[in-house]
């Protein structure tokens, strides 16, 4: 194919993304870590298997619903019959179904992924325009090959960082706000003694804690996925992380009644930009006549779907821009 799209970032809006342009163009997807879904993601640590980014997702776009009925068909995602310990008071109860990937949350990014392009553990930090298309270049400043198109699917303050001055829709980038998180992952030896698989806390420090091994698929020793709020998160930001988990942990211990600070295993993770507090109110960002375009949950709020919805009406309009030049 002659058409050659770049898109960073291979969360489920790159993989959408990918997926849905590849029978119009020759894609080719960045990421820099080394493994697939971005915030739908999976950390191991031994036999302990732990979700310490999206807990779960909801579908109601029906597109959405199609794929994620689907995806539960191939098993890569999987209906989660939680119980959620709401301590706010009168706080409403949801019916709502709850997915996981399965048999870790990055379930269903591994399954779109196959047979995709991508390259991973590459970090672009810089996109240059090269006679009328763009060069691609690695935090190493290694070329990694020029394109006509460049699609940013990063958060949003890492996509305005990258796009290049020329891209006309870049100024509104500035509007979203996101906003960090702290993620606790506790590893035991035996089973907690909560009234729920998880806790919605309201605290000042603990926005939620998950028995993540009651999860469909987590096979293995039981285990905890503890999230801070995310305003307490933007406030100790750059604080000492043995700081950062004390904290964490004693928060625990007032919501439970358990103190884990001796459990097998623990560990941190620091999510820069975790939540959406201000979304674009767009589904995304192009500027076609530069073959610069962004996508992302962001766009349109902090729901997992939110970043199916973005990257499919941007797909949408980039095949039609294509299939008009």
């Amino acid at each position: 194919m002659d058409i050659k799209i770049a898109v960073i970032g291979a969360g489920l809006a790159g993989l959408t993304l990918a997926s849905r342009l590849r029978s119009v163009a020759d894609v080719t997807l960045f990421e820099k870590s080394r493994g697939l879904g971005g915030r739908m993601a999976e950390r191991r640590r031994g036999d302990h298997r732990f979700d310490h980014g999206a807990q779960y997702f909801t579908a109601r776009d029906p597109a959405f619903l199609s794929l994620t009925d689907e995806m539960t068909r191939l098993g890569a995602t999987a209906m989660w019959p939680v119980t959620i310990d709401d301590r706010r008071p009168g706080a409403p109860v949801s019916s709502e179904a709850r997915y996981v990937g399965t048999p870790g949350m990055n379930g269903m990014a591994r399954r779109l992924g196959r047979d995709l392009n991508i390259t991973f553990e590459t970090e672009i930090s810089a996109i240059q325009p090269d006679d009328r298309r763009w060069l691609l270049v690695d935090k190493a400043g290694a070329a990694l090959g020029v394109f006509d198109w460049v699609i940013s699917t990063a958060p949003a303050p890492q996509t305005a960082r990258l796009m290049p001055s020329e891209f006309s829709a870049g100024a509104r980038l500035a509007q979203v706000r996101m906003s960090g998180c702290f993620t606790l992952m506790i590893g035991l030896d035996r089973a907690p003694e909560l009234n729920a698989e998880a806790i919605r806390a309201h605290h000042p420090v603990v926005g939620w804690i998950a028995l993540n091994s009651s999860k469909p698929g987590r096979d293995g020793p039981p285990c905890l996925v503890v999230h801070s709020r995310n305003d307490w998160a933007d406030t100790h930001m750059e604080n000492d992380r043995d700081w950062i988990e004390k904290e964490l942990l004693a928060a625990v211990v007032e919501l439970t009644g358990e103190d884990f600070s001796n459990a097998p295993h623990r560990d941190l993770h620091r999510w820069r930009f975790a939540n959406v507090e201000t979304p674009l109110g767009a589904p995304f960002l192009i500027d076609a006549g530069l073959g610069l375009a962004a996508a992302g949950d962001w766009c349109l709020g902090g729901r997992v779907e939110c970043a199916f919805q973005s990257a499919s009406s941007l797909s949408q309009a980039i095949a039609k821009h294509l299939g008009e030049t």
